[in-house]
């Protein structure tokens, strides 16, 4: 038996436990997580979401029509969660039919893991001079976490609204009889904040090495880029973005599937910060992009010319019934889904100069990226903030395919008057769908299994 799979079990120990000294009972023949190297294991494992984004999200986003999935059978099932996403129906009751939500409950089974290492570590044995950075990275990836789960489930962030919004439960202990109450969307961010800020990223390691499920200080660095960033505070993420490049500046070159018809961006590129997956690291593997998604490919791109297991035209109209719709098939295709990688960091640092009237430099960081996706590819240039936006956007959105990204882009968008927009399902005869910014669709409801539980768990919209 493992020692991840040992400690698995004890942690599923802890959660039905009754209070938190019971914590302290030694199982025979388990790991007491008494001492550093033991709480450390809980950081040395694969952190797997168990969904991909492209499968509900991403089908808000109008990145994908879903995965393996006939539309006209989708849309033939009105009383579904898929079809009120596909339909963008908001009469369908999605808080009562989301019954279990695989993603939630794991985003909350990785935060126990770290507050486990944090509550424990002070009175662990062991290498003392670990201990400080072991409890910065429980941290981060706390934040994180929380992060992911707030942005999905709440209201975008809004400094004017924040404060009397719905958030999230910010868990930062292990006594699983106290009560987890909902805090404000302002209290859930700041929280979040708190833990990733300076101080706790300067505790980091410099560099993760070859432990490419580890957090390190580019990681720490482009997590407080990413929460300021959704936050709209794009003058203070800057310096954060920039500072995770110049740790990590590495881009994966997309050229190589040149040579090898395959794009495998394996869980352990150097380009990731952490790598962070769906259901498994295959990805996206089965998903069919939306017609406008398929579209805003560029005529050079490497993985639209020369993968040679994916992006079929033929198999996206045999599985959705709609012609013009690219499916991917491919098996070895990976992707950073839940984590980050150095490419989204450099678009995030685009962004924000581009927001601050540095549209040369904005564009160059995006053109630095599209040097390894497009083949002979020829500079952006914009004389404007929006004409650099629009450029931008397209490039991001191809980027950030099959991630949570594009969602969580279009729902910041959606609240600034310049650039928010409809979102459109154009599914031939079977009909057309429109998705406004204001919709509360952009909100994902509590599943059942967690509301039972926590009443102060009321949903977002």
């Amino acid at each position: 038996m493992t020692a991840l799979f040992v400690i698995s079990q004890f942690m599923l120990v802890t959660v039905f436990t009754s209070c938190e000294d019971k914590l302290d009972i030694i199982p025979k023949g388990k790991v007491t997580l008494a001492t550093v190297d033991e709480l450390e294991l809980l950081l040395n494992q694969e952190y797997l979401l168990g969904d991909f984004p492209s499968d509900n999200i991403g089908i808000l986003a109008g990145e994908s029509v879903g995965t393996f999935d006939q539309i006209s059978a989708v849309l033939s099932q009105k009383n579904t969660v898929k079809y009120a996403l596909m339909a963008f129906d908001e009469s369908v009751d999605r808080a009562t039919l989301t019954t279990v939500d695989e993603r939630y409950n794991n985003i909350y089974k990785y935060i126990n893991y770290m507050n486990t290492v944090i509550a424990k570590m002070d009175k662990a044995t062991g290498d003392e001079s670990k201990k400080s950075a072991l409890v910065a990275e429980a941290r981060v990836m706390r934040a994180w976490f929380h992060f992911l789960a707030v942005v999905i489930h709440a209201p975008q962030y809004d400094a004017s609204i924040a404060e009397n919004a719905g958030g999230i439960a910010y868990v930062t202990n292990i006594d699983v009889t106290e009560q987890k109450s909902k805090l404000s969307l302002a209290s859930t961010f700041q929280h979040i904040l708190d833990d990733c800020s300076d101080q706790v990223i300067q505790l980091l390691p410099q560099d993760h090495g070859d432990q490419f499920m580890r957090g390190d200080r580019a990681w720490g660095n482009a997590v407080r880029a990413m929460v300021l960033f959704q936050m709209k505070r794009y003058t203070e993420a800057l310096p954060y973005a920039m500072e995770a490049i110049r740790l990590r500046p590495h881009i994966f070159d997309r050229s190589v599937i040149k040579q090898t018809g395959e794009w495998i961006q394996g869980a352990e590129s150097t380009n990731n910060f952490l790598y962070i997956g769906g259901a498994a690291r295959v990805s996206p593997t089965m998903t069919m992009l939306t017609i406008e998604a398929g579209n805003l490919f560029e005529a050079g791109d490497y993985v639209i010319n020369y993968e040679s297991v994916g992006w079929s035209l033929d198999y996206g109209k045999m599985y959705s019934g709609l012609e013009g719709v690219r499916m991917f098939m491919g098996w070895g295709t990976c992707c950073n889904v839940y984590g980050l990688t150095s490419e989204q960091l450099h678009l995030v640092a685009a962004e924000c100069l581009i927001r601050t009237q540095k549209i040369k430099e904005g564009l160059d960081l995006v053109n630095t990226v599209r040097h390894f996706r497009v083949e002979n590819c020829q500079p952006l240039e914009a004389d404007s903030e929006h004409e650099a936006m629009a450029l931008l956007q397209r490039v991001k959105f191809v980027e950030q395919f099959d991630t949570p990204f594009n969602f969580f882009d279009r729902k910041r968008w959606n609240t600034e008057p310049d650039y928010r927009a409809d979102v459109t399902h154009r599914l031939g005869s079977m009909g057309t769908f429109t998705l406004k910014p204001e919709s509360p669709l952009w909100i994902m409801p509590f599943p059942v299994n967690a509301v039972r539980y926590n009443p102060t768990l009321t949903q977002n919209y």
